[in-house]
């Protein structure tokens, strides 16, 4: 599925001004901690000494206390790996927008770099001034200056985030974005794609970095994609998709166990199934891996 389809439903502005983080005697950013304001008030956000947050990468997107207006910038540790996150959540009697942003800031600034352009390719940011575009969007809403005469109440949500650390070597992010207009639709319009990306050179880890390239063996990771999907289903009806290799969609994670791949609602079935997952064992898939790839290395040389 064509990325610029999937992400087409979403309209995401950002306006760049001049701003920059503070940073202390060591080079650490400062980061700049939640701040909540009251509608339509001005946003006086608080410095703070430099401090790290360490979290579980599956409490997130975690829901509770959410609040009018809600700024949060800082450093995280996942998996022993720094990232700095970026939150900003605006809810209103004409909206409720959310961005959730963390992205690496360890390492290699090159292959940091590599990495933000890629996961935020269709939107409209620069990976220079991300800090700065944000803001501007919040600053924006929360003095009123957010909504054309007339538009319907709506909500979006923009999401990307690393699910988890691998050996410190890779990481893999899911980028979830979502709109819904009440007055016209039933359920949200929404997307989540995954990526795995190396963390040292910052490339992204395709399909061909790790199956061997035969017609055959693709067909028969395909066929067994489609067998767990009709696991998943109940039965056979349900599934539309064909058992074949198209089912290698490039939506995929991997970590020491296995490989998961990841299909939007309407891909393999009816809206009804969700968003199916399928888990393939490392041990399954040895035969189909390519043999100087990159998953084969990881898991049978080390």
């Amino acid at each position: 599925m064509n990325k610029k389809i999937i992400y087409g439903f979403l309209a995401v502005v950002f306006a760049v001004v001049g701003c920059k983080s503070g940073e202390n005697k060591d080079g650490v950013v400062v980061p700049e901690q939640s701040v909540s304001v009251a509608k339509d008030s001005v946003v006086a956000v608080e410095k703070t000494e430099a401090s790290v947050e360490s979290v579980d990468s599956t409490k997130l997107t975690d829901n509770a206390d959410k609040k009018s207006y809600e700024k949060v910038i800082i450093d995280t540790l996942i998996d022993g790996v720094k990232f700095k996150r970026y939150y900003f959540d605006i809810r209103t009697d004409e909206l409720a927008e959310e961005t959730m942003l963390v992205l690496p800031v360890d390492g290699n600034a090159a292959a940091n770099k590599k990495i933000i352009d890629r996961l935020l390719d269709d939107y409209s940011f620069d990976a220079d001034s991300i800090q700065q575009q944000l803001e501007a969007q919040f600053d924006a809403y929360a003095s009123g200056n957010f909504a054309e005469e007339g538009d319907d109440y709506h909500e979006s949500e923009l999401l990307v985030y690393p699910l988890a650390v691998v050996e410190k070597k890779y990481v893999s992010y899911m980028l979830h974005s979502s709109l819904f207009w009440p007055s016209e639709q039933n359920h949200p319009q929404w997307a989540d794609v995954y990526f795995m990306f190396d963390l040292n050179t910052g490339e992204i880890i395709l399909q061909d970095d790790i199956f061997d390239a035969s017609a055959e063996n693709r067909q028969a990771v395909g066929v067994k994609i489609h067998d767990e999907l009709v696991k998943f289903a109940g039965n056979e009806e349900d599934i539309f998709a064909e058992a074949g290799a198209e089912l290698l969609n490039a939506s995929f994670v991997f970590d020491d166990k296995g490989m998961t791949f990841f299909y939007q609602p309407y891909e393999v079935g009816p809206y009804m199934l969700g968003e199916p997952e399928v888990h393939l064992s490392k041990e399954w898939l040895e035969p189909y891996l390519k043999k100087d790839g990159v998953l084969y290395d990881y898991w049978f040389k080390n």
